[in-house]
Formats: structure tokens, sequence, C-alpha cells
């Protein structure tokens, strides 16, 4: 973790160096380019204009779209690195215990949003967010609680949605699993005092390789809103399977293109799990968001640096940002899952 860590801040230090090289060397020749700006300035203009008020804006718009989405999305090795670096680099420069889920959330579609009547104060703040842990660990609201099972979460984050699990819905072991080094080193801090709740690094889609799993079969097995980070979504289903115990459950959420639901269900079912109830929740996690967003823009303002609020801003699923516009529209579909693994 702490060549981790150093290899991040040697990486801020020369992006940092580099703005600042950058902005000395326009100041130093402002002679050159302040002139020739002025002199390009009519051509600049046209070119704006063409951008934003002819088809070539959309056009260059969908190119920076489809390498976006291909490289966060689509890729398999290098979507694999470029979350796994993300989620290292935001843990480290926000460690706040305050900062423990992740996730859009999950509200019903009343006027509160409440689907926890009493939610304990610890998590009174995130409630949208454990909402959706709730309701996915539940099986859809099928089940009451998870006493006496043995819990796993594939791509825990910082923790805050199995600590809730283990705390609140009676499981008699909750283990964590995640890619990320330092989300891992959070976890292991934050939540310490538990002795039912323990996390280890590893990979999604090679659980069977991660040491503290090797002598466990699981009851149920949670994964929420994390497996579009994984570049091989078949071999993680197939590692699911290989965990649990016969007739044990996975229970399963996340965000998919509206085009590719029939090839998310075929890839749940492809290693002898069965799903036993899905449910469009799109609308449910969009109503979360709507209802947590002050909450959201207030830790962006307080917590995140100027320069990365645009980025935050965007994953957090803000009004206005890609996700959000592509839920409302349809486009990307919010889907959850029960499934069951064949006796």
């Amino acid at each position: 973790m702490k060549f981790r860590n150093f290899t991040l801040l040697v990486g801020l230090i020369a992006f940092t160096g580099g703005v600042i090289g950058l902005a000395v060397t326009l100041l130093l020749s402002w002679f050159i380019w302040v002139p020739a700006l002025i002199v390009m300035s009519p051509g600049l203009a046209v070119i704006f204009l063409l951008i934003k008020y002819t088809p070539l804006g959309k056009w260059l718009f969908n190119i920076y779209a489809s390498v976006y989405d291909w490289a966060f999305y689509k890729s398999e090795g290098a979507r694999n690195f470029l979350w796994q670096e993300f989620y290292d680099l935001i843990c480290w420069l926000y460690p706040q215990v305050r900062w423990r889920l992740m996730n859009y959330g999950y509200a019903p579609l009343t006027e509160d949003g409440a689907l926890i009547k009493d939610v304990p104060k610890e998590y009174e703040e995130e409630k949208f967010p454990v909402q959706l842990y709730h309701y996915v660990a539940s099986a859809l609201g099928k089940s009451k609680n998870l006493n006496n099972q043995v819990v796993l979460e594939v791509g825990s984050g910082r923790g805050g949605g199995l600590s809730y699990i283990s705390t609140q819905m009676g499981p008699k072991l909750s283990v964590g699993v995640d890619f990320s080094a330092n989300q891992i080193e959070f976890c292991k801090g934050a939540y310490a005092k538990y002795d039912r709740l323990s996390f280890y690094q590893g990979n999604a889609e090679q659980l069977s390789a991660v040491e503290g799993l090797k002598d466990l079969k699981f009851d149920t097995i949670i994964n929420v809103e994390s497996s579009h980070c994984y570049g091989n979504f078949r071999r993680f289903i197939r590692e699911v399977s290989s965990m649990l115990k016969p007739d044990g459950h996975f229970c399963f959420t996340d965000f998919r293109q509206h085009n590719e639901i029939d090839q998310l269900e075929e890839e749940l079912t492809s290693s002898g799990l069965v799903i036993e109830k899905k449910e469009n929740i799109t609308a449910n996690v969009l109503h979360a968001l709507k209802l947590d967003e002050a909450r959201r823009n207030q830790l962006i303002e307080g917590f995140v640096h100027s320069w990365l609020r645009p980025i935050f801003r965007k994953f957090s699923g803000l009004q206005g940002s890609r996700i959000n516009d592509a839920m409302k529209a349809g486009e990307t579909l919010y889907m959850a899952y029960v499934l069951r693994l064949k006796a």
C-alpha cells in the first residue's frame, strides 16, 4: 500500500509540476502567443460556432464518448486497471470516515423515499445508499434478515454497505473483497471494532485465489453497483458460482445499457445460477439521487478539490450528469436480481 501511495503521490506531483511549468511557459512567452491568438481569433471563433451549432460538435462528442465508454465500460484489461487506479486515488485523497458508501441509492417512489423506518443513527446521513444494500441483501424484499448466514460482498468499496449488513441484518460472518488496496486498508481501520466483519484485497474475477476465502463457502454473495468495472463478467459469474453453497443466493444490482440486458441475463445464468426474481429499479435509483442531491453536492463542495469537482459530480450521478440523463431517457437501466445456485 505504501508503494502504491508513493506512486500516486509521484503522479500527482508530476501532474502539478506539468501544470505549473505550462503556466510559467505561457507567461514568459506571452509576446508570441497573445498576438498569434489575436490573429487567429476569427478562425477560432468560426471553429467554436461550427462545434456548437453544427453536427461537427455532436460528432466530436460522440468520438469522445465512444473512447470513454470503451475504456471504462467495454475493455477488459484497461477497464480493470483504470477503475482500480481511480478508486485507489480517491480513497487516498479523501479518507474521511464520513464517506462510506458510493452507490446511487434506492428509494421507494414516495415523497420521503423511506424504505427503512428506523435507520440507525450512524447510517442516517447515507440512508439512500444504505437502502440499496438493504433492498438487495433482503433478496429484493423477500427476506427480512440474513440470520446465521455466511455472507460475501464482492466489490465492497469503503465497506459501509457491508458493515450495515453485518450489524443490522444478522449474518454469522460477513466478508468483503475489493481490488483497491487503499479501500481495503480504509475498511480495516474504519471497522476494526466489528469481530464478525473482515476485508481482503482481491480480484472479482479470481475469487478462489483470495487467501481469506479459500476455506469458505457462502450462503449469500452480494454485488452492488460494482460489476461495470469488471473486464470479464462471465468469469466473475463462474467465480461466484464456485464460492456459493448449494442453493445459495447471489444478490446482484448494477446498471447496463438497455440493449445489453439480454446479454447480462445470459451471462448471469451461464454457470448454474437461476433467476428467482428480477426488477428494473431505475425509477427508484433516480428518485434516491434526487432526494440525495443536496447531501452529495455538500460533500463535493466541502471535501473535494475544486479542480476535481466536475469529475466527482459526474461520478456521483447528480442531475445533469451523463448517467443520470441516460437513466431518465431509458438508455441505461438499473437492474436488480436474486439468483440461486442449483443444488
